[in-house]
């Protein structure tokens, strides 16, 4: 399906004006958009976007393959629906996630346990390592992961499905949406994410690149009890910014974006492939959810 996939892409490219604007619609990051966007030329054996400068236009190409793309991916998301109407999807399936994950899992599973109510679902949250042995040995049927190097397993499948930008998180009596970062890290203790873990030896990295110094408090290996240290005014963090928490939203909390678009992670669907059947549903539900929040966001 990985041609459908593309197709979405482009037309999210097309519609958007850029690969930029593809790459928040479709939760990928704009290299995969332009790797996708390259593969679907080689397939077309086309150009389908002229580049002049900073702008980006359809091609001759691109102009015809657009309507055709949009009226296909609409019969394809019809076909989709039919079949599921029609083969409801029954039986036990086994799933992880990072407590991270869960809430982004939870409104996933919520929205596919009404498609088909005789799914059943083992839900079990555990660290990353665990997680990843656990769906390699397969106890697990598939968890929600942070991205790293898998091992070469047959049939093992990893999918992306969005990326967790890394921000500063601070209690919002001492920071508002124009504080200072650099005065942050002066002034103020910092609570650290654990540095044995991806996400916190990249945060230390980013750290130095930024040369900030930090007041050290804290370390712990908890987002969320990071967070809720956060809201009671014990220190300041720097944090991806979690799906579904609404972080943002907070009134306890003021979330500062860095200097460009540093990501922290990526987090996606590993498989094990031994019910990809359901497995496969299960993350396409995940991938239409995520869109779903970017049209409404």
């Amino acid at each position: 399906m990985s041609t459908i996939r593309f197709l979405r892409t482009f037309v999210a490219a097309a519609r958007g004006g850029s690969f930029a604007a593809a790459a928040d619609q479709v939760a990928l990051t704009q290299a995969a958009v332009g790797q996708q966007m390259r593969a679907l030329e080689g397939e077309m054996n086309k150009t389908l976007f002229d580049k002049t400068g900073r702008t980006m236009v359809l091609s001759p190409a691109g102009h015809l393959l657009l309507p055709r793309a949009e009226e296909l991916l609409a019969q394809y998301e019809s076909m989709r629906r039919d079949l599921q109407d029609q083969r409801q999807i029954a039986g036990t399936i086994k799933l992880g996630s990072l407590i991270s994950a869960m809430g982004l899992l939870s409104s996933t599973l919520a929205q596919l346990k009404s498609l088909h109510p005789n799914l059943e679902v083992e839900l079990r949250v555990r660290e990353q390592t665990q997680l990843m042995q656990d769906v390699v040995s397969g106890e697990l049927d598939a968890a929600v992961v942070v991205e790293r190097q898998w091992p070469e397993v047959p049939g093992l499948l990893w999918t992306p499905c969005y990326d967790e930008s890394l921000t500063v998180i601070a209690n919002s009596g001492i920071a508002s949406p124009d504080t200072s970062i650099a005065h942050l890290f002066a002034t103020h203790p910092f609570i650290r994410f654990d540095r044995r873990t991806p996400t916190g030896a990249r945060i230390d990295r980013h750290l130095r690149r930024m040369q900030l110094v930090p007041r050290e408090f804290l370390e712990l290996n908890s987002l969320l009890a990071i967070a809720e240290l956060v809201r009671k005014n014990v220190g300041f963090t720097m944090a991806p910014l979690l799906k579904n928490f609404d972080w943002e939203s907070d009134p306890a909390l003021c979330v500062l974006q860095l200097p460009g678009r540093p990501v922290a992670r990526r987090l996606g669907m590993l498989e094990s492939g031994r019910r990809s059947h359901i497995t496969g549903v299960v993350r396409e539900e995940m991938l239409a959810h995520l869109r779903r929040m970017k049209q409404s966001g």
